[in-house]
Parts: C-alpha cells; structure tokens; sequence
C-alpha cells in the first residue's frame, strides 16, 4: 500500500535503518534484538518531538542522506553532527524544526560519531515485525521484517505529524539542553593516551584470573577495529599491552554455547576482546569476562575504527544508577 504521508529518500550513500528499542522476548526463537545503537541520542530525538519513548525514528550511519517531505512535519536530528540542512539552510542537533511539504534535509558526513536520528512527530509509520520496527541486516538478508530503505523508497509518516505549541510544552525541550555535553565528549577523539573507559560489571572468569592478569587488562589500551558493527565491536590490543595475552584457563573444561546479552564482553582464544552490541547473536560459546553497563555502550557505539577504549569493573548498583540517571533526563517517559 502506497502512503499518502511520507517522505521520500533521493539520495542514499550510507546506511539508514529504522529503529525503536528493539524487539523484546525474541531470542528464544534465535532473532536478535536490534534497537537503536545510541539508545540515548534515540530517546533525546523522540523526546523532543513530543514522542513516545519507543516510537520509530530513522537511524543514519555516516551521514549522506537526502530525504523530502510531502507534508508539514516536525522533526529533531540527534547523534553525530551530521550538518544537517534543511532546503540548504544549516540548522543544529538537539532541536525542533519544522519541515513544509516539499522540504528537503540533508545531512552530511559526521566529523565525529557514527550514528544520527532523524525523529519526526507521531513517529515513523512502517508495519512492527515481531512487535517491533527496527530493522537488522541479518533478518533483512532472510527476507523478514520491512525491505531495507533504498534512493526512492517513501518512509510513512503520521497524518499528525506537527508538534502544537500544548505538545512542545509537554515535551520540556529545554530540560534536554543542558545535559547534552555532559553525556556526550565525541568532539574529541578517543586516542591511545585518552581512550573511552568501558565500565564492565565482572563475571565468573574475571575472578579466575590473577590479580596481575586483573590489573593488566585494565591498564591495556584496545584498538576498535574495522570488523566492528552493530553486532558486536571487535577490539584489537596493542603490542607489547599486554606482558602474556590473557588466556583463560584450559582447567575451567569446555567452553558450551549459552545465550548472550547486550554488552558481552567475549574472549576469544586469540584474547582480543568483543563486545556485543545491538544486533548480536543469541548464543555464543566464547568464555565471557563480564558485561558492559548500557550508558558506556550508548558511548560506544558512536566511536569509530582507530579509536581506543579501556575497561574498568563496576558493580551492578552503578550500573542501574546510570541508566536510572538516564531515565530522568527524559522526564515524560516512565
């Protein structure tokens, strides 16, 4: 069925899905969860276009798309700095803006940062699979869920797509202003001598490492590498970072494949860490050191190939206290 509100993609380099928060109570039937990579630059786009948190909105890597509206609609662009144009006009991140029918956004390559939301009011319109409209290429490539979006596809939108003055009041836009920069440091990069700290909540093979194992892998530098996607971010450490690679002990017996979540970090016999992201596998038989918390891989998951990272333990109170903390920078949503 042809939408009768929509707008249409002209110009389409990158990759653009559309995501929510993921489907929910799927991995038992062997489907990723998805979601939106940068859970929070997600939640700040649907935040400010009055939406609800687990509305759709348009997921852009790398920029380098062009879309025309056919109604009057408003949006946001959050995420990467992509110098997003309307009609050739730059306008900012972290924002509402009201698009005319016939209107044209563009954004760009992002200097820093991986991931931007487009945001429209009411939420964009394609039909849930599995109670949920993200998209992942691993169900796209067996033919499930919405066809990818592609030069000429029409995303639906709303009939009821501009926010009221009653609505943007509701929304309290300007609560989200100035806690922006507080979360985010993505206009720098995160270098050798200046990598992002990864807060990891222990599991049982880190307490069967010794203490100078511990301390080692928390001094060591890691290297994103270009095999990293939002299945799983796949970390190379640097030479001599190590004094012995970080071996699991062959006395812990074989290793049997059991389901892993959002933010594993999986060991591999080679000892060069991966983290699990958003569109990861169900199960998986690498031994598994612990799991990131979820603020540090909304943070991790704008970051580049060629950028670093480190890890730290955390315990399990922290890391619902920064969610918790999360939550109330968006005060409409439960």
């Amino acid at each position: 069925m042809t939408p009768t509100h929509y707008f249409s993609v002209l110009k389409k380099n990158g990759l653009c899905t559309v995501q929510d928060l993921g489907r929910f109570s799927t991995q038992h039937l062997g489907f990723t969860a998805g979601g939106a990579a940068d859970e929070y630059a997600y939640l700040a786009a649907n935040f400010i276009v009055g939406n609800t948190e687990n509305d759709a909105v348009l997921e852009v890597t790398l920029g380098q798309l062009t879309l025309q509206s056919h109604q009057h609609c408003t949006i946001s662009v959050t995420g990467a700095d992509c110098n997003a144009t309307i009609n050739n006009i730059p306008i900012k991140n972290w924002q509402a803006y009201t698009l005319k029918t016939n209107d044209i956004l563009q954004l760009n390559i992002p200097e820093q940062g991986l991931h931007s939301y487009v945001a429209v009011h009411g939420g964009i319109q394609t039909s849930p699979w599995l109670a949920s409209k993200s998209q992942s290429i691993s169900e796209q490539s067996l033919s499930f869920g919405q066809s990818s979006l592609n030069e000429n596809s029409r995303i639906p939108i709303s009939s009821h797509c501009v926010l009221t003055e009653k609505d943007s009041q509701q929304s309290q836009i300007s609560v989200l202003q100035p806690v922006v920069s507080a979360f985010y440091t993505n206009k720098q990069t995160y270098t050798q001598s200046n990598p992002l700290v990864l807060r990891f909540v222990p599991q049982k093979l880190w307490s069967a490492l010794s203490a100078n194992q511990q301390n080692e892998f928390q001094t060591a530098r890691f290297e994103i590498t270009p095999q990293s996607n939002r299945m799983g971010y796949r970390l190379s450490e640097l030479p001599n970072n190590l004094q012995q690679p970080l071996r699991y002990s062959n006395t812990q017996g074989l290793q049997l494949s059991k389901p892993v979540t959002y933010g594993t970090i999986q060991l591999p016999s080679n000892s060069q860490p991966i983290v699990l992201m958003k569109e990861r596998q169900t199960i998986g038989g690498y031994p598994v050191l612990g799991c990131v918390i979820q603020s540090d891989l909304f943070r991790l998951s704008q970051l580049r190939p060629g950028e670093y990272v480190r890890f730290t333990p955390a315990s399990i109170t922290f890391a619902q206290q920064q969610l918790l903390a999360i939550k109330h920078r968006f005060p409409i949503y439960p």
